[in-house]
């Protein structure tokens, strides 16, 4: 099947219930309207210093972004006013930050890019709100940062004696400026990006080893992220090479975790270690708009379920159960903790911004319809052209279950295509449309769906759901975890007392039996309407050379539980056919 580009859909445009519509709520009421945004944020700006990183811009795209998709009246109240704010302390020259002493503007450490996402979050206000003032506040703000560059080409953040790139020190103003040019229509902006920053020329080599900003996940992911910005309004292949390459190392090298996210303190690695400072957020969220903007632009289901992995584990693991905190790393074996910044810097406001994305991640347009690339009960009106209009409505559990309905409501009977992201985890899908006798639908591809609809017309897709175990790969080889349809599951020893209490207890010592694993059931401790997992497990200190020893039902739960410790556990024979490959992962990898 040949892949088909795709075109997003106006977050307004979605109207998003389910399991995406509690979290993205809980962000907004639990977090975001909560925040005394005076203390955190604007008394910076009006009363400035050194400077130094607040992540300010960050938090106002996200607020730009959900209060376009919600419609919530408090937050586009707040957004608002926080934005109105913002802008009263511009200067008359266009500056808007926190160094006071204008020579040491752009010089002082994170200035420039704590200013680039203030002008990005600027023009989101005026694309997603109509906004006029904002735009020209965003304007006039990247006029005065390219005035300092025209006066001193040469200037430059500090970079703390090398250890900060350029690169690492300037990231997110290219796509800034690449979105300030779009909403302006002046290419003065993008040319600065292409000729002075030399975004078309980013394309560093991926290696592992110390952490560094030469090394940094986040760094590489945001840059890739201009270029495909750049590459919508210029389809030059060159501009693809580092987006493919970073595929290529996650897939072929191990550089992707098994929670679809990747990166251990900030960088590149592949060693598959969930320790400590794994998966940091930024980076999961940045693999995420990635794995969005390949799918925009070459429509591979691939990037849909890397999508998929990450949202349902890593980012959804990144945000406290309560929707209150948020988590700078979130590691896989040991302790968890909460980001001790706050609602300050990068991790915190990039949670939101993936959260005030995520509806967007459903449905894109097609050249010949729609297409469905996540499950989730949500709903859209969009026109298809000129004098036909589509509604369409997904009723779904997912991923508590792998069923999906889907009513369209064309305005008038008309053809065109609805394709379907059948995932790779899934070998036994079908799609039925109306009455008519169930299809197959293979994995890893978009099912086509082309005819003729009337108002009312439904597709049922059935994607069945199983346990699966995953073979573990480097430092987890000879261990296996376990997933149904695209959601990991964690071990939190408060669920499982009679091994915890164990003087022996290691949560990586565990073993368990894969033929004994029981079927799902309902657990709503780390969200509404989820599962656990029940496996008879050998107690600490005994494993499968004492058979005559009982073995115990050990329960895990969904990976965002923020109790979990361990998702890799030791298992009798490794070479078990029980046991499959990642399917995320390139064949014979």
């Amino acid at each position: 099947m040949t892949p088909v580009s795709m075109t997003p859909i106006a977050l307004s445009d979605i109207t998003l219930g389910g399991e995406f519509g509690r979290r993205v709520n809980q962000i907004i009421d639990a977090n975001i309207l909560k925040i005394d945004l005076d203390a955190t944020f604007l008394n910076e700006f009006r009363n400035r210093g050194e400077g130094g990183y607040l992540g300010f811009g960050k938090f106002i795209d996200a607020c730009v972004r959900l209060a376009a998709s919600t419609k919530n009246p408090q937050l586009l109240a707040m957004k608002k006013k926080l934005i109105a704010d913002l802008i009263a302390t511009q200067d008359a020259d266009g500056y808007i930050g926190t160094v006071a002493r204008p020579e040491m503007r752009i010089k002082a450490l994170w200035d420039l890019h704590e200013n680039a996402y203030i002008i990005y979050a600027l023009v989101s206000d005026f694309e997603f709100n109509h906004e006029a003032a904002s735009l020209k506040a965003g304007e006039k703000m990247a006029d005065y940062m390219l005035g300092l560059f025209g006066k001193d080409p040469a200037i430059r953040p500090d970079t703390l004696g090398g250890v900060v790139t350029f690169w690492g020190s300037n990231l997110g103003f290219d796509r800034a400026l690449i979105a300030l040019s779009r909403a302006t229509k002046n290419p003065k902006y993008r040319d600065f990006a292409i000729n002075f920053l030399k975004i078309k020329e980013y394309g560093p080599e991926i290696h592992t080893g110390p952490s560094g900003l030469a090394n940094h996940a986040y760094t590489y992911m945001g840059h890739t992220l201009a270029q495909l910005d750049l590459y919508r309004e210029n389809p030059d292949v060159n501009l693809l090479r580092a987006a493919h390459s970073a595929v290529d190392f996650m897939r072929k090298h191990n550089g992707m975790l098994i929670t679809g996210s990747c990166s251990e303190a900030e960088c590149w690695h592949d060693t598959q270690s969930g320790l400590q400072k794994t998966a940091e957020t930024c980076m999961s969220a940045y693999l995420a708009r990635i794995m969005d903007a390949m799918l925009q632009i070459e429509g591979a289901s691939l990037y849909g379920d890397i999508m998929e992995r990450d949202i349902y584990n890593a980012l959804f693991s990144a945000t406290s159960p309560e929707g209150d905190k948020s988590r700078y790393f979130t590691p896989f074996e040991g302790k968890r903790r909460y980001d001790d910044n706050g609602n300050r810097f990068c991790c915190a406001n990039n949670n939101k911004r993936f959260l005030a994305d995520l509806p967007g991640w459903i449905y894109y347009r097609t050249a010949d319809g729609i297409a469905v690339n996540l499950y989730n009960e949500s709903s859209l009106k969009i026109d298809l052209a000129s004098n036909l209009s589509l509604q369409l409505e997904q009723h779904t559990d997912y991923p508590t279950e792998g069923n999906v309905g889907i009513t369209v409501r064309p305005s008038r009977a008309a053809r065109f295509t609805v394709r379907l992201r059948i995932p790779r985890w899934c070998k036994q899908a079908t799609v039925a449309v109306n009455n008519e006798p169930r299809q197959p639908a293979k994995s890893g591809e978009f099912h086509i769906i082309d005819r003729a609809w009337n108002p009312g017309d439904t597709i049922q897709l059935r994607m069945p759901m199983q346990f699966r175990f995953i073979r573990g790969r480097a430092s987890q080889v000879g261990r296996a975890a376990i997933l149904r349809g695209p959601v990991l599951f964690t071990l939190n020893p408060q669920r499982n007392p009679d091994f915890a209490a164990h003087p022996d207890f290691s949560p990586r010592e565990l073993m368990f039996h894969p033929d004994e694993i029981q079927p799902a059931a309902p657990d709503a401790s780390v969200r509404p309407n989820g599962i656990a997992a029940t496996i008879n497990a050998w107690t600490p200190g005994h494993h499968q050379f004492w058979p005559h020893i009982p073995r115990k039902p050990l329960t895990l739960t969904e990976y965002p539980d923020a109790g979990g410790q361990n998702i890799y556990f030791l298992v009798p024979n490794p070479e078990s056919p029980k046991l499959e490959d990642d399917e995320l992962v390139a064949p014979g990898v």
